[in-house]
This record gives structure tokens, sequence and C-alpha cells, in this order.
């Protein structure tokens, strides 16, 4: 049997790899968006997930669903309409990941987000609104809670690196309810962060509402939240009101009067 040509040799391992590399980029460039939803599932804890995900990891829609993590089978809660995004392959060749995300209720316009090879995040300005209801997927507090109203969340910009944040936060509860409680809505909250993480401070205050919620804290390293403030029915309340909010106040904290104290860490 005669002995195959080094030319012969050469050529055959050149098909050889540039067929693998062929089926490498095919299947890179075909990849499921399903393998955004593992993504998203693994970062979140389970918390979050994408449903009847479509397209591809590069360029695909999904349901976006707050769950409890604790089974794949739980329905969790969902937005009526899909989150679709877009992540530029070319960026990726540089050493950057470049993602676009868009939503025709939830999200004001296209949220741009951006990782890069030494560590740093950054999240694009963004102005968020979701149902309050849909924390009742998210399990316990929120599904013994279940809150209804809008929430909102908007931001300027977000930078994350080495362990460290700069950004500000503000977040809306408009026309808040609960289940645990016959008054709605029970008011109208504003939960505000300033400065640099670690050492972050945030503040809730109430803007308007039977039910007055107040309070200040930090956080700190490993995201350690110390938080305290304190809950009670607004003093220009009317005493029918007052008998309604009791249970809800009860349950939010430990009892002082006719108040809650708010705390959260020690």
């Amino acid at each position: 049997m005669p002995t195959p040509s080094p030319t012969r040799v050469r050529s055959v391992i050149a098909v050889a790899i540039g067929g693998t590399l062929a089926a490498l980029v095919t299947i890179f460039a075909l990849a499921p968006a399903q393998w955004a939803d593992d993504g998203v599932r693994r970062i979140s804890d389970g918390h979050v997930r994408l449903a009847e995900t479509a397209g591809t990891i590069w360029n695909g829609s999904g349901t976006l669903v707050f769950a409890s993590g604790q089974s794949d089978r739980e329905a969790g809660a969902s937005l009526p309409e899909p989150l679709s995004w877009r992540l530029d392959p070319l960026a990726l060749l540089f050493g950057t990941m470049e993602l676009t995300l868009h939503h025709p209720s939830a999200l004001s316009g296209p949220w741009h987000v951006s990782a890069y090879l030494n560590g740093r995040l950054h999240l694009g300005a963004v102005a968020l609104r979701l149902p309050a209801a849909m924390l009742a997927g998210l399990g316990a507090p929120w599904n013994t809670v279940r809150p209804g109203g809008i929430i909102s969340l908007r931001t300027d910009g977000i930078e994350l690196a080495h362990n460290q944040c700069s950004g500000s936060v503000t977040a809306e509860w408009e026309d808040a309810s609960s289940a645990l409680t016959p008054v709605a809505p029970i008011g109208h909250y504003l939960l505000q962060t300033s400065g640099h993480y670690p050492g972050m401070e945030v503040r809730l205050q109430t803007v308007a509402g039977p039910l007055e919620l107040e309070g200040s804290g930090t956080i700190g390293a490993g995201g350690h939240l110390q938080f305290e403030g304190i809950a009670r029915a607004q003093a220009t309340a009317d005493p029918a009101t007052k008998t309604q909010l009791t249970g809800l106040i009860s349950l939010l904290g430990r009892r002082d009067g006719d108040a809650a104290i708010l705390r959260v860490g020690s």
C-alpha cells in the first residue's frame, strides 16, 4: 500500500481543521436562545428565567419570569410581552460583550449593557416599569404580601468593577396595595441609593398614602444590608383605615405601640 505524500497529508489535515472550524462557527452562529435562559438562571440562582425562548443567543427573545428558584416546574410570574435581546458577536472579538435589551412596556427604550475582560461591567441609563404583582412569583414573603401597583426603577448608569459600584438607583412603588389589607392604595413610596458601594446609602420615604414607611441604611461589603425604619398609619388617617392597616403593620416588623420597627441586618 503506497504511503501518502506529505502534500496529501497536509491537505487532509487542512480540510479536517477547516471543517472543524466551520462546524464550530455554525454551532455558535446558530446557538439557541435557550442558552440565554440557562445563563440567566445560573446568575439569578433560579429566581429569573426566560420562558418560550426563540431565535439565537445572539438575537433572540423570551418571556421574563420571576420564580422562587425552588423548582423548574413552578409557574412563577411573567410579563405579558417577550423581552428581546441582541448580543454583538463582533465586539466579542475585541474582548467586550455588548448586549442590548428591548421590551415594549417594561423598558422605556433600549437598555445597553457592556462587560469587559478586566471585570468591569457598565449598565446603561434605563427606566424600568414592572407590575408589583410579579414579585409574588419570587416566593416568600412576596407571595404572602401579594403586592399590587407599579414598581419603577430609574438610573443614569451604573459602573461595577473590582467589588465596587458607583451610580444611583431610584425605585418607586406607585398605587401600592397588599392582599393583607383592604386599604387600597396604601401609599406611594420612594427608595433611593446614593454614594459608592461598599457603603452605599439607602433611603426609604413615603410620598403619599395612609401607610407611612420611612427608613435609611447602608449596603456594605458582600451586599450586606443594614436598614432601620418605621411603619405606621399616617396621623391624618381616619380611625377605620388605621384599624384596617393594623394587621399589615404587625407583619412588617416588631411592634412598638401603634407602629412597627423595620430592621434588616444587625
